[in-house]
Order: structure tokens, then C-alpha cells, then sequence
């Protein structure tokens, strides 16, 4: 990656995706809490619900002054704000746009953090990944080829989940770069983002 290429949009900002399922909105809201909210990077939430709506998009303002989203079709993503995925629908990334439609998996346990990780891994941005609280195991199957594209993978303390399926699985799979408590995964953010700011991407794992 050429950071000093204007062309590259792998230097303009970050896509974070964070992963969450079953006992994860407490860690989000502390996440967001102690997040900067000029980190110069997006925020997709990715979440299990099917019928019931999500009330994310109407909590997390409490929590960040960046302006939330429930996903339309068709929105572009742009640094400093955050992106909630709407209940039942899978979603991916085409060329800074979220895409929506049904979910493909009616039955059995989700996979749209798996989902939206690949196309995130097939994107022109640099990409982050945060796998929260959640039963089963989704997202782990995709960090392998998210890491070979160059992504930052971050996974839930699993002794701070209240269920600890999806961390579990992510740290299992090998490709998990930290394993923090939810107060010290946004400092870690924070940290790689002021990384990613000032150029010095060879050292934002260290």
C-alpha cells in the first residue's frame, strides 16, 4: 500500500466492523463510550437479530457524538460515523457503498459477520475487525482471508463475555491480533488510528 498515494483509498480511512451477538450491547456501548470520535475511521455494526428490530441506532447516540445510521440501501460510508445493520438483512461493502437484502442462512445460526467481513477484505479500505460477546461462531471462518488482505483483528477478552462463543471461535482460528476487555479495546482503536494518521502502518500492530 502506497500511503502517500492519493488515489489509494486504503489511505484515506479505515472500516471498522464490529462483530456482536447475545450479551454484547453492554461491551458496545462501553466501546463507543471511551472511543474518540475523530478517529478518522467508519464504524459498521454488525448484530444476530432477525425479527425483532435493532434499538441500536437509537442507543448508541447516548454513548458517541458520531453520527448512527440504520442502514439504508445504498449509503455511503464516511469516516467518523457509524453504520447499524437493520434486522434480518445481510450486508456488504461495494466500492464505499453498504448493500442490503435478505438473509441467505434462514435457518440455523447467522453468518452475517462472515459476510460482511469478505466483501470488507475484497475492499479498497483498510479494515478492522471486532468481534464482540455471542453465541456460536460466526465471523471466525472469514479472519483468515481478512488477514491475508492486510486486516487488523481485535476479539473480547473471552473471561469478559457473557458469551463467549464468538471470541472463543475468532481466537481459535489463529488470525486474532489482540485479545482485550471491552474498556481496552477502544483505547486500542484509538491507538491504530492515530497509527494509521500518521502514516506509521508498518507499526499499527505493535
Amino acid at each position: 500500500m502506497n500511503v502517500d498515494n492519493p488515489t489509494d483509498r486504503r489511505a484515506q480511512y479505515p472500516i471498522v466492523c464490529i462483530g456482536m451477538s447475545a450479551g454484547a450491547v453492554k461491551p458496545l456501548e462501553e466501546l463507543f463510550r471511551s472511543l474518540s470520535p475523530a478517529t478518522g475511521m467508519a464504524f459498521v455494526v454488525i448484530h444476530h437479530l432477525r425479527s425483532h428490530p435493532t434499538l441500536l441506532h437509537r442507543m448508541l447516540p447516548c454513548c458517541t457524538s458520531m453520527p448512527v445510521h440504520l442502514v439504508d440501501e445504498g449509503i455511503k460510508v464516511h469516516p467518523n460515523e457509524v453504520y447499524v445493520i437493520p434486522s434480518g438483512k445481510e450486508m456488504t461493502l461495494m466500492d464505499g457503498t453498504l448493500e442490503l437484502k435478505p438473509r441467505s442462512r434462514v435457518h440455523g445460526w447467522a453468518n452475517v459477520v462472515s459476510i460482511f467481513i469478505n466483501s470488507l477484505a475484497k475492499s479498497q479500505h483498510c479494515g478492522i475487525v471486532v468481534i464482540l460477546s455471542g453465541m456460536d461462531e460466526d465471523g471466525s471462518e472469514a479472519l483468515k482471508a481478512f488477514k491475508e488482505h492486510g486486516g487488523i483483528t481485535i476479539a473480547q477478552a473471552p473471561e469478559t463475555a457473557s458469551y463467549r462463543g464468538m471470541p472463543d471461535a475468532a481466537i481459535k482460528s489463529g488470525s486474532v491480533d489482540y485479545v482485550l476487555a471491552p474498556e481496552n479495546i477502544s483505547s486500542q482503536l484509538n491507538e491504530i488510528a492515530a497509527k494509521f494518521r500518521s502514516r506509521d502502518i508498518k507499526n499499527v500492530r505493535k
